[in-house]
């Protein structure tokens, strides 16, 4: 099985959506793929005041959508056995996930961070990754989210807002991945602005928007650079060209080596 680890240069970038893009497209194209989020925080209240964490339904979702002509890849398991080896460590609190853990008198398993992706071998060929919040934020008393994606994965998918700010943003992010000896497989710059809504709102908007991905091209001349649009449907290029699904694993995925 190879993994890919998701990590954001801040939290509320997209690191969700685009990692179920990239499920949704290794599915597509007939490949098994599996998410992994090793913990979560933050829930909702359903109608029902049931909790339901958004990230981890999203992923779900992502892991279960039915396309046509592909039923090998669809997980025939119950849906909250599905969402446990999804993210089998989730707390209430939008907070880091050992103060969100401290608010409801329980700790983060560090162990079981590293070795519930095990799950699933056997089931994915292609998994994803996905940790909490930016790549030094902590997800336990002992690990931050670079500890994790040193023992669990090879390279490292680094998922940008396209804000002012993004450019040093991002090369922060990209000094850290590296100072752990991790491969950046991609940056993603992803479009988190809403949608205009009059003319005056549109002459309002980040204009570092039109300029960041050709400056980050420039800066970063040997990372790959991917865009993803409001509410797309895939990744593309920096120069707008489609990633095909044929070369999405070769190009991100990197070999597992799990704790």
């Amino acid at each position: 099985m190879k993994t890919l680890f998701v990590t954001g240069t801040d939290t509320s970038v997209g690191k969700t959506f685009v990692s179920a893009i990239l499920i949704r497209t290794l599915r597509r194209a007939g490949l098994r793929a599996g998410a992994y989020k090793p913990v979560c925080s933050g829930a909702v209240l359903n109608r029902s005041g049931v909790p339901v964490w958004e990230d981890v339904e999203q992923l779900a979702a992502a892991l279960t959508d039915d396309f046509s002509g592909n039923p090998a890849n669809q997980p025939e398991e119950p849906a909250a056995a599905l969402r446990q080896r999804i993210c089998p460590q989730r707390f209430l609190a939008p907070l880091a996930p050992n103060v969100a853990a401290r608010l409801e008198d329980r700790t983060v398993d560090d162990a079981l961070l590293r070795t519930a992706c095990r799950a699933w071998e056997g089931s994915a060929d292609y998994l994803l990754i996905e940790g909490a919040g930016g790549f030094l934020s902590p997800v336990s008393a002992e690990s931050d989210v670079g500890d994790l994606a040193a023992d669990c994965a090879s390279s490292v998918l680094i998922v940008a807002a396209n804000r002012l700010g993004v450019i040093n943003h991002t090369r922060l992010t990209v000094e850290a991945v590296q100072a752990r000896h991790l491969s950046v497989a991609a940056v993603v710059l992803n479009d988190v602005r809403p949608p205009a809504t009059s003319a005056s709102e549109t002459e309002e908007a980040d204009v570092s928007a039109n300029s960041n991905a050709d400056e980050l091209a420039r800066l970063l001349p040997n990372i790959l650079l991917l865009t993803c649009a409001r509410d797309a449907d895939r990744i593309v290029n920096h120069r707008q060209t489609e990633l095909p699904s044929a070369e999405i694993p070769a190009a991100l995925f990197g070999p597992a080596h799990f704790g």
